[in-house]
């Protein structure tokens, strides 16, 4: 708020003084103003005869008689016009509001994620979206989100039976899965190393891709989704249906898998594919 002749901006909401409102510079002397005094006091009544010190209720300590004397000296400096008060849109360099400025304030203070080029920029099936988006916030089902719920969880991974079960693990730590991981990527002719125990999909995606040839890179994001998406269904199928862990069969149902894709309309997938495979 621009400060005019002060017969619009109200003295205890506005940023009027210096972009700031009494609010934010003196919290506490605020408080002892009564509601219905902030909402109608404009500056220019406030100022006349200092009528705003005589707004002021309640028991006042010594913080508040602080912010008093800082506010005062701050209103003293002020000197009104007879220009109106103008309203300021600070998310533009020229103070005039536009919807695109609008649009742009909602994102600050946002931090950039960068795993939604993998999950929602190429095709894959939305029930594959979705788990890869709970996968990334770690909202899946594992026995470590069990066990920190205080429900019924098993102790150790069911596909390797050596560590507890997070999702980090299960999909690219666990010694069983790092051999689905390595058998497919060798069955596609893909060049891009293991996943690291450390990373997350999204991680090694990036890092992988680089090492990638171009003409292979759509295939291999639909690996990066469609790998850890039958490594949880095959997890969930030895949890529900009390299956033994079987790697041979992982595979099958990993390569039939991509079969589907490649048919449902993945281009990626399709180029990797051996030439006696139909797709069609």
């Amino acid at each position: 708020m621009l400060v005019g002749d002060g017969l619009t901006a109200l003295f205890w909401e506005d940023r009027w003084l210096h972009g700031q409102s009494i609010r934010e510079l003196a919290p506490l002397l605020y408080l002892c103003i009564p509601k219905n005094r902030r909402k109608v006091r404009t500056v220019a009544e406030g100022i006349a005869g200092n009528a705003w010190a005589r707004d002021i209720r309640g028991v006042v300590g010594l913080q508040e008689i602080g912010q008093y004397l800082r506010t005062w000296q701050l209103v003293a400096r002020i000197n009104l016009s007879s220009e109106p008060d103008k309203l300021i849109w600070k998310w533009t360099a020229n103070g005039i509001y536009s919807a695109r400025s609008c649009y742009m304030a909602t994102f600050h203070g946002s931090l950039t994620c960068h795993s939604w080029q993998l999950i929602w920029k190429r095709w894959a099936p939305p029930k594959v979206k979705f788990f890869h988006w709970l996968a990334d916030l770690d909202r899946c089902w594992t026995a470590a989100r069990l066990a920190r719920r205080g429900l019924p969880h098993h102790t150790r991974c069911l596909l390797c039976d050596q560590e507890p079960e997070t999702i980090r693990h299960l999909l690219i730590s666990c010694s069983f899965a790092r051999q689905a991981w390595h058998e497919t990527l060798s069955w596609l002719h893909l060049p891009a190393p293991l996943p690291m125990h450390d990373a997350s999909i999204q991680d090694w995606w990036s890092r992988a891709r680089n090492a990638t040839p171009a003409p292979l890179r759509k295939t291999l994001r639909s690996v990066a989704l469609l790998v850890p998406w039958m490594i949880w269904k095959h997890r969930n199928a030895c949890v529900f249906d009390h299956i033994p862990p079987s790697l041979s069969e992982l595979l099958d149902r990993i390569q039939e898998e991509i079969r589907c894709w490649a048919r449902a309309g993945d281009k990626g997938l399709r180029v990797a594919l051996p030439p006696t495979w139909d797709v069609h």
